[in-house]
């Protein structure tokens, strides 16, 4: 999602009373398409005291939770040395608004004029696609309804490459009322051109000399079966690969990319390349995989080893070509028969598919924690996780109810939760078999504030799925922004109470499920176990209705339960 904004999409105008909306943090959408107006006028008013504008489509309910808008335009993509000017908007639908802006450029674009009134810095990035730094403009402004809030400056291209410029605007009487607008480009020495190319197969390279890797996600286990027993590379007319795959994530720390995708293919110079085996990666992003090693033109195969975010579970893949991104290492020439083939450490050669990368190891996350060998444990059949995402998509953030989509802005995997916020509503969609819950009210949301009963479930829900994988009680959103999410009790600032409340619903299964326990919180049951067990086998369509399931199941509900969910405001 944009950090304060979500997108729903439906199956069908049929099935829309009975497949409400599927959200991530701060916006959920209810009610069919084509809506009336009275439905849009009665609902709730956003944290800034406005009521947010709606646009509906066919498919489609595109609500926004706040009252700011920011856009950008930029006048070309400048070639390197070239300049180009960019304007910016910051418009209301509420009152005349004091406002926080705040534009950062990548390292590969500069400031030749800076917008007026904004102060210009250079800090450190480790957000790989940033290269190492980003040049900010920031300063404070007014926006009106009749009276939005322009600037323009100017922007020139110092390095060849993919960039973002992005800009946050930040209401400062309501920092819950915040957006967010990028605009991609790609720069080289002779032709740009606006967002950011992505060919069906991409480099991948070596991973730089002195990187420490870091094994991420809990407990591993295999997302497909290995493609049976491999050769040994004694063994007659047989030789082996090895390497691993890894990606450097949004905090500047290189990672092992486990359950990939790998494919080891000879290169053929007379004819398409051959498929020699295939397997995932392991726990520590490494792979040896075996194959015959007679080659049709004489001598040992040429081989190289090509990476995917995929595999039979979950793949993240781009929106319009559908396709998981794909990364081929250098061949390795003539790999004797009975050898053992060094490929090396690789990552993408592109820091912008490092996102993509990071979020399929995201959602590993998410596969290492939950039970079972399915998303949804009892299924027999699995259903795979589908996540679109583009190193320059503006599609985001949202759980498509008509195509069982996870949709991700470019900027989304910067924020671990909020990947699995989303794919926590594909998870509830998949384990209700498309009965996903009603949650009117819902549109907007927001985790501290009163929507409704079906609203709060299906938002907390999702949130805890990724709290407890991540194993971290706390929001982050792309850019920094945290929200503490354990913490909140009776009388907690700018927070409601009740179990109409997402922040509470989701509150009280963190105090249920951990064991860093604060006063007031006692339980710590295994949230694999009756939270989880309660979770497969009812379709609850509110939290109250959930703990009646887990009362009916057997499960403690007595005072101990409830004083945990006392804690969080839920008096039942």
């Amino acid at each position: 999602m944009h950090p304060s904004r979500e997108h729903h999409r439906r199956r069908s105008p049929g099935r829309a009373a009975v497949r409400a909306a599927a959200c991530g943090l701060l916006l959920v959408l209810a009610g069919a398409p084509g809506g009336s107006p009275a439905a849009a006028a009665a609902a709730p008013v956003g944290a800034a005291g406005c009521r947010p504008a709606a646009q509906t489509y066919a498919d489609r309910t595109d609500e926004r939770g706040h009252c700011l808008a920011v856009t950008l335009h930029l006048s070309e993509a400048p070639v390197l040395g070239g300049s180009a000017r960019l304007d910016i908007e910051v418009g209301t639908v509420g009152g005349d608004t004091d406002v926080r802006l705040d534009v950062r450029l990548p390292a590969g674009l500069e400031w030749v004029t800076a917008p007026s009134g904004l102060s210009t810095s250079t800090t450190a990035s480790l957000v790989p696609v940033q290269g190492g730094r980003v040049h900010r403009a920031a300063g404070s402004g007014r926006t009106g309804q009749q009276r939005p809030w322009r600037l323009s400056g100017t922007v020139r291209a110092v390095a060849e490459g993919p960039a973002g410029i992005r800009a946050t605007a930040t209401s400062a009487a309501d920092p819950a009322d915040s957006d967010a607008s990028s605009v991609f480009l790609t720069v080289g020495a002779r032709r740009s051109a606006l967002g950011i190319p992505v060919g069906s197969v991409s480099a991948a390279a070596p991973v730089a000399a002195g990187a420490t890797r870091a094994r991420t996600g809990l407990a591993h286990r295999p997302a497909e079966p290995a493609p049976g027993p491999a050769a040994p590379a004694t063994a007659a007319g047989t030789a082996c690969a090895t390497g691993s795959w890894n990606y450097v994530d949004h905090g500047g720390a290189t990672r092992v990319s486990a359950n990939a995708r790998v494919a080891v293919y000879d290169d053929d110079a007379r004819g398409a390349d051959d498929l020699l085996t295939t397997g995932v990666t392991g726990a520590d992003g490494g792979f040896t995989l075996c194959f015959d090693n007679t080659d049709e033109e004489g001598g040992g195969q040429d081989v190289y080893v090509q990476f995917a975010t995929e595999n039979q579970h979950w793949v993240i893949r781009n929106g319009k070509s559908r396709q998981p991104y794909r990364f081929a290492s250098p061949v390795r020439a003539n790999v004797p028969t009975g050898s053992t083939a060094g490929i090396g450490a690789f990552q993408p050669a592109d820091a912008a598919l490092m996102r993509g990368v990071e979020a399929f190891d995201t959602v590993n996350t998410g596969w290492n924690w939950k039970p079972g060998s399915c998303w949804d444990a009892r299924d027999t059949t699995c259903r795979r996780g589908l996540v679109n995402w583009a190193p320059d998509s503006t599609d985001g953030t949202y759980y498509s109810l008509q195509d069982n989509a996870v949709h991700l802005a470019a900027e989304d995997p910067d924020a671990p939760v909020l990947v699995l916020h989303e794919f926590g509503h594909a998870m509830m969609d998949d384990v209700y078999e498309d009965a996903f819950p009603s949650s009117p009210n819902c549109s907007p949301h927001y985790i501290t504030k009163t929507s409704s009963a079906g609203c709060a479930w299906t938002e907390g829900f999702a949130t805890w799925f990724g709290v407890v994988a991540l194993g971290d009680p706390t929001f982050r959103w792309p850019g920094g922004r945290t929200q503490d999410l354990e913490g909140p009790t009776w009388g907690t600032s700018g927070w409601d109470n009740g179990d109409t409340v997402e922040g509470r619903a989701l509150g009280a299964m963190i105090d249920l499920s951990d064991t860093a326990n604060e006063p007031g919180d006692t339980c710590a049951e295994n949230p694999a176990g009756p939270l989880w067990s309660t979770f497969l086998g009812h379709v609850s369509g509110s939290f109250s209705q959930f703990w009646s399931h887990r009362a009916a199941d057997g499960h403690d509900v007595g005072a101990g339960a409830l004083s945990c969910l006392y804690h969080n405001t839920i008096d039942y």
